[in-house]
């Protein structure tokens, strides 16, 4: 009699869920069709409701319930019912996700997906999930992964620069100071602090020579941007290579060449065009390669080029030492210590260059944890250690300009995109991994320090990847199968909140590129050899000069040979009637709406 029992509940709890499966599985899909049917009407604003009217809603739902029964009554599948259960969500939550930059709607899909997840993966998932891919799949999506992030944010930031998009601060200061290193090798700027200097008296950053001959070539500012976009997506090939010699599968190096493509923070800095620590995310994995394969040659020339990125790159490097150091062998010991001495030297010395020749190292960005201007990095070390609550008030604290992200929407996508693996460990010598996040971008009170879309998550995030990969490694072969899906769709959900829905240069350009093209070919034509006082937007496009000023910080608004004015904002129109009444210039070049060049009488 219990045999019967059991079974006849068996039979109705089987029953149940199907019912479940197919209902949420139509559910998703209703709802998927009538998110793209109802746009540009969005889900999350009450016009939504009226766009979408009950009865078609209804019907549609009650087809495709009627079409999964009938299907899954020749199938016979209870795990590919759940499968359809997970992709169905996937299809709708992707098609919201582009429809909202909302953090806290990006978390609420991501547990709905770990949910589902854990449901579909329960007890092992569909039987082809559990085969791995050949090896020239796996290099065919790390191809395709790298080729989509080149391509698409290539073409994204090389846009940005042809539509007059990117401001002096930051990429007119690096595309002037390549354009001297071009001619004299020297990293000369004039408008990043307003007079002849090198750049190397802000921040020590020989890497940028690495640059130099594809920019030697082709000598216009849009080619670092190409430059970049392709440096950053080299990145797979270091996170392959780890994820091998961690024993993954091809499978799971696969996915993690995925979720570094789509991984938020990668692309969010392009969008604030040129920086140094770009390098870091790229130049770090390497590292952690040949850490991993104990290669001491590998280990030297990566933390000699990580070094070379910026001074405060050390700090990366020396707490890669001291993971070595907590986590290996004797050998890794050494290694770790020789690691940890040599970036403090080194991080030492560029500090004494940048205080005797240059404009010293940028403490205030700690001023959250000084009492004083005259504090200086070993006063904020002791005032952690006096006050660690303050710490951790500040790593999490949800405060921050109304254009800026606050902390904990940065800990979530830098995190969740990841699946939340790189603090999943039971081995406390991993946690070290964390700790450049929260020093670099989580302690300081400098908003764009806790913002994906500036250059300072590089480095934390090559940390990230290292630790979600060690961890993952360590897990059950379920558990890796859950995880790995949830934070593949996860970064895809992430990306396209964040990333995608600021891929509107290339169609600017395109809308309007006569326009932008008679804007640049007009300030091309000033001489080579004249100085230049431009609006901040048009730095970048005059740039090519070996003297130009920003109007907007200069003193230098009545001694450049030529002004080049950006009638687009408020800035360049400010300053046409000054320029207009002034005895020393006259108008040489006007496009309405956009440029006015002035130039300076008898010249």
């Amino acid at each position: 009699m219990n045999g019967k029992t059991t079974l006849r509940d068996r039979i109705k709890t089987n029953t149940a869920e199907k019912f479940a499966v197919r209902f949420f599985s139509s559910l998703f899909v209703t709802c998927f069709i009538f998110s793209l049917i109802a746009s540009p009407v969005q889900f999350d604003s009450a016009a939504f409701f009226k766009a979408v009217p009950i009865l078609p809603f209804a019907a549609v739902f009650t087809l495709c319930f009627i079409f999964l029964c009938s299907l899954f009554t020749v199938v016979n599948s209870l795990k590919i019912e759940r499968l359809i259960l997970l992709v169905s969500f996937i299809c709708y939550g992707a098609s919201c996700a582009l429809a909202t930059d909302s953090t806290w709607f990006g978390l609420g899909a991501c547990l709905v997906l770990l949910v589902i997840c854990v449901y579909v993966f329960k007890d092992g998932g569909a039987p082809a999930l559990k085969r791995d891919i050949p090896a020239p799949l796996l290099i065919g999506i790390a191809a395709a992964s790298g080729l989509y992030f080149a391509i698409f944010i290539g073409a994204q930031t090389l846009c940005r620069y042809l539509t007059q998009s990117t401001p002096n601060y930051d990429f007119a200061i690096f595309s002037q100071m390549f354009y001297n290193m071009k001619t004299s090798l020297l990293p000369l700027v004039t408008c990043e602090r307003d007079v002849l200097m090198s750049h190397f008296g802000v921040h020590i950053s020989p890497i940028f020579y690495l640059f130099l001959p594809i920019y030697a070539i082709f000598p216009k500012p849009g080619t670092l941007m190409v430059c970049q976009a392709v440096l950053l997506a080299s990145g797979v090939i270091p996170v392959c290579l780890i994820a091998k010699k961690l024993g993954l599968s091809n499978k799971a190096a696969a996915a993690f060449a995925f979720i570094y493509a789509m991984y938020p923070a990668l692309a969010g800095g392009c969008y604030y065009d040129l920086h140094e620590n770009k390098f870091l995310a790229p130049l770090l994995l390497w590292l952690f390669c040949f850490m991993l394969k104990k290669k001491w040659y590998g280990i030297v020339i990566f933390s000699i080029l990580t070094l070379a990125v910026k001074e405060d790159a050390a700090l990366y490097v020396a707490f890669a030492g001291i993971y070595a150091v907590l986590s290996g062998d004797r050998r890794d010991k050494i290694t770790g210590g020789c690691m940890v001495a040599g970036s403090v030297g080194y991080f030492i010395l560029a500090a004494h260059l940048l205080s005797k020749y240059g404009e010293g190292t940028m403490n205030y960005r700690f001023e959250n944890f000084m009492t004083g201007q005259d504090d200086g990095l070993i006063a904020v070390v002791a005032n952690v250690i006096k006050d660690p609550a303050f710490v951790i008030h500040e790593m999490f604290d949800a405060t921050a300009d109304a254009s800026a992200e606050t902390k904990p929407e940065f800990i979530i996508r830098m995190l969740l995109p990841l699946g939340g693996l790189p603090v999943i460990t039971k081995k406390l010598s991993r946690y070290v991994l964390l700790l450049p996040m929260i020093l670099i971008n989580l302690m300081p009170d400098y908003v764009y320090q806790h913002s994906i879309y500036f250059q300072y998550a590089y480095g934390s995030l090559a940390f990230l990847f290292f630790a979600a990969m060690l961890n993952y490694a360590d897990m059950s072969e379920r558990t890796r199968r859950t995880l790995a899906v949830f934070a593949s769709v996860s970064a895809l959900f992430f990306t396209m909140q964040t990333i995608w829905q600021r891929n509107d240069y290339v169609d600017m350009y395109n809308k309007d590129r006569q326009a932008y093209d008679e804007v640049r070919q007009a300030v091309y034509e000033i001489p080579e050899d004249a100085s230049v006082g431009a609006t901040t937007f048009l730095c970048s496009t005059a740039s090519q000069h070996k003297y130009v000023y920003d109007l907007k910080y200069s003193t230098h608004t009545e001694d450049p040979d030529y002004i080049v004015l950006d009638l687009r904002y408020s800035e360049g129109r400010s300053r046409v009637m000054f320029y207009d009444s002034s005895p020393d210039y006259e108008e040489v070049r006007f496009i309405e709406g956009r440029l006015l060049i002035y130039r300076r009488t008898g010249q």
